[in-house]
């Protein structure tokens, strides 16, 4: 049996764009509009790095289930 994990992998390269991306960004605290923007833009930036890494969890799991599912067919 081959383990894919491909989509993981992708997954875990797209988060680590996004994170480098992210990274030592200055947030502007000022009350205007444009600085208001930008904290909307990095609040769902952070909410999209959040689901990128629940979704790699979930290939890698995808991943585990179906190695454990042939491992335990191959003993019966």
């Amino acid at each position: 049996m081959e383990i894919d994990l491909s989509q993981a992998r992708q997954t875990v390269q797209q988060l680590l764009d996004a994170l480098e991306e992210l990274d030592g960004t200055e947030v502007d605290e000022a009350p205007t509009r444009a600085a208001r923007r930008q904290q909307s833009q990095v609040t769902r930036t952070l909410l999209y790095l959040a689901h990128l890494g629940d979704r790699a969890k979930v290939e890698v799991m995808d991943a585990y289930h179906a190695f454990k599912m042939r491992d335990g067919s191959a003993g019966e």
